[in-house]
């Protein structure tokens, strides 16, 4: 129903934008309300929403660009024994590393227990011994010991996190971290007190000064920002505020 409603929508362009305006309205004030509450049961219970399968697509969505450039970045930190990526969906990514790094200890986690059921199934399909998925958020990753992984990262999963719970996300990633810590989110190069502290909202996610929030929570030895081709992903918002940003402990 949601599916056909949003073509319907797309094919009269004055509402459709109208209608867009509206949600990020709504959206915007459901997280002034909620906080990242709203967003975590969202994507705890998306694959129950969705008419199409979504984890699925996700699954066979390896190929992306962007996911490319992104390895390529995690590559130039090897030798690495052990990776870790938050809010993992069913491991489109971690099924890339582990091409490429038979040898390391590959987990994700992620919010979604259907995602992680789904992908643990494909990863034994594929035989593929190494790498796990767990169920949990990206703010409480007790399971994991200081310093248990080499190398941390996201993929457009910050982008969700508000401002109630982003210093205690960024805490958690930089105690399991070893080497580094590696985030492709939205960057914004601008200061001031909402975009270098805990975020600005922005048409339903967050920008932020990563290099402002990251000093503020750890002392790395250096941090590097690399922006993202515009070729590599065609969203207009990804091309003008998409980085990956590496936190070097």
């Amino acid at each position: 129903m949601i599916v056909k409603l949003k073509s319907l929508l797309k094919q009269l362009p004055l509402i459709h934008n109208f209608a867009r305006i509206l949600y990020y309205k709504i959206h915007y004030l459901k997280n002034l309300w909620r906080g990242t509450e709203a967003q975590e049961k969202y994507w705890a219970t998306r694959h129950i929403h969705e008419e199409n399968d979504w984890i699925k697509n996700c699954w066979n969505n390896k190929n992306h660009p962007h996911r490319l450039f992104l390895i390529d970045k995690i590559r130039t930190f090897y030798p690495f024994s052990s990776i870790l990526e938050i809010g993992s969906n069913s491991g489109p990514n971690l099924y890339l590393l582990a091409k490429k790094f038979p040898n390391a200890k590959i987990r994700g986690i992620d919010i979604n227990p259907m995602a992680v059921r789904k992908g643990n199934e494909w990863f034994v399909q594929e035989g593929i011994s190494n790498v796990k998925l767990f169920i949990g958020k990206a703010d409480d990753l007790d399971r994991f010991q200081d310093k248990s992984f080499d190398i941390v990262f996201t993929d457009a999963v910050l982008i969700y996190i508000g401002p109630d719970k982003i210093d205690r996300v960024i805490t958690e990633i930089t105690r399991v971290a070893k080497k580094a810590i590696i985030l492709l989110e939205w960057h914004c190069e601008r200061k001031g007190p909402e975009i270098s502290g805990l975020g600005m909202h922005h048409l339903g996610h967050y920008k932020r000064n990563y290099v402002d929030l990251l000093k503020q929570f750890a002392s790395y030895k250096e941090i590097r920002l690399t922006k993202i081709p515009k070729e590599l992903w065609p969203d207009k918002n990804w091309q003008n505020l998409g980085y990956i940003i590496e936190g070097i402990l």
